[in-house]
C-alpha cells in the first residue's frame, strides 16, 4: 500500500503586518481551543481536544481567496501532509496538518 504525503507550501510573508500578527497570535502563542468554541462545532472541538489534550494548538487558517482561487488546493490537503510557510525569500516554519 502506498501512502502519499503531500508537501504544502504556504506563502505568508511575515514582513506584512497582518501575516506577522496572525503568526504571533496562532503559531508563536498557540490557540486556546475553548476560546473559540463559539465558532467551531462540538465534534471538531472534541477531535481537537483528543489531538491536543492540553487544550491548545498551533493553527493557521487558509482562505478560499478571490473567486475561490485557493479552493482546489485546500481540498487536496489531508491530515499527515507537511506544510511549510515561506515568505521574504525563505522558509521559516514547518509543521504537519493534523485536522482539516
Amino acid at each position: 500500500m502506498i501512502h502519499v504525503i503531500r508537501i504544502v507550501m504556504q506563502p505568508a510573508r511575515r514582513s506584512e503586518k497582518d501575516v506577522e500578527q496572525h503568526y504571533q497570535d496562532t503559531i508563536v502563542h498557540p490557540v486556546v481551543l475553548d476560546d473559540h468554541a463559539d465558532i467551531l462545532d462540538a465534534s471538531t472541538i472534541d477531535q481537537l481536544k483528543q489531538l491536543f489534550p492540553d487544550g491548545q494548538a498551533q493553527m493557521w487558517g487558509v482562505v478560499p481567496g478571490k473567486k475561490n482561487v485557493n479552493l482546489s488546493r485546500i481540498k487536496k490537503m489531508r491530515p499527515g501532509d507537511w506544510v511549510f510557510f515561506s515568505g521574504d525569500k525563505r522558509v521559516y516554519f514547518g509543521g504537519t496538518i493534523t485536522l482539516m
